[in-house]
């Protein structure tokens, strides 16, 4: 029995499909492998966090210090704050809204992350006092990487 005459060009175009393919696939599986860059880099880090990143290591650990030494005065306002947010979903989630409750609610929330922001911007504030210029101007750039202060800096003079 002879196979028939349409078998043979179909199996080129199958090997020939199945080359590209593969090839494909290995060229792509390359450039995915030689273009990976560190986990850390994959994640949207923004303000003081990046900021740790970008500073050396010794400036790095005293900063991380400074925060720990103020965990213990932050944690009641961190706690304030998630309690309030609690307490706006149980209102959102209540058959009726009682609005005033509502904006009590929101307003203690506000408060608590307000005196939890300037409680870190204090340790900042006392790091960077600490720094000589150099110091503070890539403590600058890695919290402000875009230029954001540099805008507001030239809309003022």
């Amino acid at each position: 029995m002879t196979p028939p005459k349409y078998l043979k060009p179909l199996l080129v175009v199958s090997l020939l499909l199945n080359v590209f393919l593969v090839g494909g696939v290995a060229g792509g599986l390359y450039h995915w492998l030689a273009n990976a860059k560190p986990a850390q880099v994959a994640i949207n880090q923004h303000g003081l966090r990046l900021a740790l990143q970008q500073l050396p290591e010794p400036r790095r650990k005293q900063l991380r210090q400074l925060l720990r030494q103020n965990q213990a005065n932050s944690q009641p306002l961190v706690m304030a704050g998630r309690e309030a947010r609690l307490d706006v979903i149980q209102q959102l989630e209540a058959p009726t809204l009682d609005r005033n409750a509502l904006l009590a609610d929101l307003s203690r929330a506000r408060e608590a992350d307000n005196s939890l922001r300037v409680l870190v911007d204090n340790t900042l504030a006392d790091f960077a006092s600490s720094l000589p210029q150099d110091e503070r101007q890539e403590l600058g750039k890695a919290l402000y990487p875009r230029g954001q202060g540099k805008a507001k800096i030239a809309r003022k003079e």
